[in-house]
Parts: C-alpha cells; structure tokens; sequence
C-alpha cells in the first residue's frame, strides 16, 4: 500500500480542521507515511477505537511524560482500574444530584452574564465558567481557585491536541496544578464526597493497586478533559444556537432540545481525531497496519460520512443518532458523557428562557484545534426579552 501523496506532507494535512475531506473517499484506511495512518468512514473508525490491538498506551505521548499514569493513556486492567475509581463520581444517581443542586446556579449565572451582550470572545470569556465551576466542586477545589485553574490549564489542552505542543511551560504548569490538588486533597473541603476523597476510598475498598500520585494524575487529568471538552461543545452549541436556522422557542420541548444537542455534537465534537497505536501487526478494513504505527481516526469524519447520515454536513433536528460517536467508542470512550449532556441540556433550556435571539453576526467559518475542537472567529449577540 503506497502512502497517500498530499501538499506539504502529512503535517499539513493534519494542520486542517477537515483533513479528512482531502483524502480518497474509496477507502477508509489511509497510510500516510510509514509510521502514521489515518482512519476516517464510519465502520473504520468505530473498528479501530474498539480493535483489541490499537491501544492509548505509548511511552513517549507528551501526556504521559507530563501527568505519569493515568487514565487516557492506561490499557487493560490498569485502565479498567482507573473507570472504577471515576464511577461512583459519575453515577447517574450523583448526576442527578449535580443537575439538581450544582448546575442551576452556575448555569445561571452563566445566562446572567451573557444575557444582552455581543462578543467576539465567547469561548475565552464565558464557556469555561460552567464545566471549571462543576469540576472544581466535583475535585473538592475551594471555588476562589475556578480562575487560576483556568489560567493554568489552558496551555495544557496542546499538550492533548493533535499535532502536540510541549514545553517547559506546560510542564511547571502539571506541577502547580498537582500541587494545588494535594493541598485540596489534604484541606478535605468537601466532606468525603469529592474526587479525591472518593478515588481514595473507593481504591482502598476495592485493593486497586494505585498510588497516591496516579490518584492525583487521575484526577488532573479528568479535570482537563472535563473542563475543555465541555467548554469546547459549549461555544459550538452558542454557535449552532446562533446560526438562525430554527425558532429558539422550539427547544423548551426537551424532546426538540435533546435531539438539537446530539445534532450539534454529530457535526461539532469537541474532539475531532483520536490518536492511537498498533499495539502488533494487524488489519483495520482488511489494510495491514504495523506494529508501534500511529493510528489516527477521525470522529469528524466518521460523524460525516454520507453512508450512514444522508446529508451529513446539513443540521437537521430530528435525525437519528444512531452511528453518530462524539464521545467516541470502545473502553477509552468519554466516562463523563452523562455528565456533560445533562449540562448542555439545562444550560440550552436556560438559555432559551433568557433570551428571544442569539445571533451569529459575524462568522469567520474557523475551526480551531483538533482535540478541544470549536468554531472561531465569530461574533455572537444574546437578545434579551424585555421586562
């Protein structure tokens, strides 16, 4: 199989938001040198995030130089191990209880700042402030530290992306962020039911072989992917609600608005391609992939691919999502996935209540990043109702 000739090499490519569009729609597994492979229809991609052999596991990922052990780049039991600390945190009886007692205000006071304003900013200014306030309380992180959190890990969502982006920087900011994590941990703020607390119980219960440092990790790292997924989906969701292309009064019907945020997360996922390795030779799709190849597969694509959505860049409420995989699949798939929906859920209702427009006004059709994917260069107006 002869690599796939594109300008400027595979680091190009990659460097385009919708880089699977530039590959040849007749096959679905593309060697793009001898050591990277790109996975982009559908079928293909949910087969290699659940191949047994395409692992997360790789010792040189700047994420595990930077956090050590811990759940996005552990496999087999050692990952299994990680899932059940995270479980009783994300349990559909304690998301419950988020919904009921943490987001109402946080998401209102969310509304209560948007609420009349136009900005060309909204992903730095304002989608943090609902997923970090969450995370925070779920961490057991005093709330007078949401900001600094902020501030240090933005710079670390490159070291996730795709290409990465490592330095000294990014380093002493994991240091700091462990550092203020311990202290929480030791401050017992949250009465026994906070991350930490949780992991460390639930790990000592059940003889899970952690150590106190790859429970920390754990939890930095949850609190990344929490915190800048959602604040990803968040600023596509304002997005989409901006576009004009349905009545805002349609989505107080839950049943219009659940169908709305799957929609939006079928065309928007916040992460857009998913790297991996060939754990020993194998086939994806009958193509030979080698051992130690990075495996690249595209949620983007596969969440458009014209075999399973008929039209699939159009936004259409109603569609079924059946294929659609914005949390991705297989054992690494997102564990936080219930939490985050009943965010967007009672953050779109809010919304909609508040507001009789939100209007795109200026669109500069950017993407930005594939990890913590969301549109940029846009404008965006929340109209009021009048009192």
């Amino acid at each position: 199989m002869s690599a796939v000739a594109t300008a400027g090499g595979p680091a190009a490519l990659l460097a385009k938001p919708y880089w699977y569009r530039e590959l040849p729609a007749e096959t679905d597994v593309h060697r793009l040198d001898d050591g990277l492979f790109a996975v982009t229809g559908n079928a293909a991609v949910q087969e290699a995030l659940t191949h047994p052999q395409i692992v997360a596991e790789h010792p040189l990922k700047a994420s595990s130089r930077a956090f050590g052990p811990n759940v996005l780049d552990a496999d087999g039991p050692s990952h299994r191990a990680f899932r059940r600390l995270l479980a009783p945190i994300l349990s559909a009886g304690r998301i419950a209880e988020y919904k009921r007692t943490l987001m109402p205000e946080l998401i209102d006071a969310l509304v209560d700042s948007v609420a009349g304003v136009e900005t060309d900013d909204f992903h730095h200014r304002f989608a943090h402030r609902v997923p970090y306030g969450i995370v925070c309380a779920i961490l057991g992180v005093d709330a007078s530290l949401q900001d600094r959190f902020h501030e240090l890990t933005r710079p670390l969502a490159r070291l996730l992306d795709f290409p990465t982006e490592e330095t000294e920087q990014t380093h002493a900011n994991v240091a700091e962020l462990l550092r203020l994590i311990e202290a929480q941990r030791g401050a017992m703020t949250a009465g026994g039911r906070s991350l930490l607390e949780t992991i460390e119980r639930t790990r000592d219960e059940k003889g899970i072989s952690l150590t106190d440092d790859e429970v920390r990790s754990t939890a930095l790292l949850f609190f990344l992917a929490g915190t800048e997924t959602s604040s990803a989906f968040i600023t596509s969701l304002v997005y989409c609600l901006g576009r004009g292309i349905f009545d805002l009064a349609e989505l107080g019907d839950e049943a219009v608005r659940e169908s709305f945020i799957d929609e939006a997360m079928r065309l928007y996922p916040p992460v857009r391609t998913i790297v991996r390795f060939a754990g020993d030779d194998l086939l994806v799709r009958g193509v030979p992939v080698p051992r130690h190849a990075a495996v690249l597969a595209s949620i983007a694509g596969a969440n458009r691919d014209p075999r399973v959505f008929e039209h699939p860049d159009r936004f259409q409420i109603g569609r079924s999502p059946r294929g659609s995989i914005p949390f991705a699949v297989g054992a690494h798939a997102c564990p936080g996935a219930m939490l985050a929906k009943a965010e967007f859920s009672l953050l779109v209702d809010r919304l909609v209540a508040r507001c009789t427009d939100i209007v795109v006004v200026r669109d500069g059709t950017r993407m930005e990043s594939q990890s913590f994917s969301h549109p940029a260069d846009f404008s965006v107006e929340f109209r009021t109702k009048q009192k």
